[in-house]
């Protein structure tokens, strides 16, 4: 099986998607911080391109809940950022938040005509590879998998590609990748005794500390920890339980 990995979500490349499935990561923070509102009862996630695109959604529909960064901080007027401590129980419990961010929502948008497309951190990786084995079991005609990484303004970013090489360990030796998937799975096997370290010292985490979200930092960078599955499903990123 084929992985091609892309280094941000503005690439100018992305390969023919049909009969493909893809993976979005976005370590700091719109992928971990979607995986945790689901895990913290969030109903879905509805991720969109821009600012005026989120606030117009909502006036549809009064209900939902607005969330989102420019230049990693809250958008003026919106309910939530995009800290993951923001989607608590207790604001987003059994709602529907419209999500708008720099990085993450674009590269959703990049690959959302895949197959099937999961969202993914380091937080729930080894959940997404157990999930990516059973649906290869049951649809043999895929034919590869796509991981975009969020970047960073366009940019190459460490921690996303950092994730992808977990990503790529985890599949194991029954894939082969291309040569940035390569680079990614040698440059996690270099940093993953001292993750969390290398994680604070790449430009978006210096870029958070300096902010003060270094809570944010140490959380994005914990693996495994929650046991979530969030696919785009009807243009909403959803958690199915069962």
């Amino acid at each position: 099986m084929l992985v091609e990995v892309i280094p941000s979500a503005g690439s100018p490349w992305i390969p023919p998607l049909a009969d493909k499935i893809a993976v979005v990561i976005d370590v700091f923070r719109a992928t971990s911080t979607m995986v945790t509102a689901l895990a913290n009862g969030c109903q879905a996630i509805i991720p969109v391109l821009t600012t005026e695109e989120a606030i117009q959604r909502r006036v549809d529909e009064p209900g939902l809940l607005l969330g989102g960064e420019r230049k990693a901080l809250r958008i003026e007027g919106f309910d939530l950022g995009n800290s993951p401590f923001d989607y608590t129980p207790e604001k987003v419990g059994g709602k529907k938040v419209i999500m708008t961010t720099t990085n993450g929502t674009r590269a959703i948008r990049a690959v959302a005509e895949s197959r099937q497309v999961w969202i993914a951190s380091f937080l729930n990786v080894e959940s997404i590879v157990h999930a990516i084995f059973r649906y290869l079991e049951k649809n043999q005609d895929i034919k590869g998998i796509v991981v975009i990484c969020a970047g960073s303004e366009d940019r190459f970013d460490i921690p996303d590609t950092l994730c992808a090489g977990m990503l790529l360990d985890k599949l194991g030796k029954r894939i082969i990748t291309n040569d940035l998937g390569r680079a990614a799975h040698m440059l996690y096997n270099i940093a993953k005794d001292n993750l969390l370290e290398m994680l604070k010292q790449t430009e978006h985490g210096r870029l958070l500390l300096s902010l003060g979200f270094e809570k944010d930092v140490v959380y994005c960078s914990s693996a495994n920890i929650l046991p979530i599955v969030p696919i785009l499903e009807n243009s909403e990123i959803i958690w199915k339980t069962g």
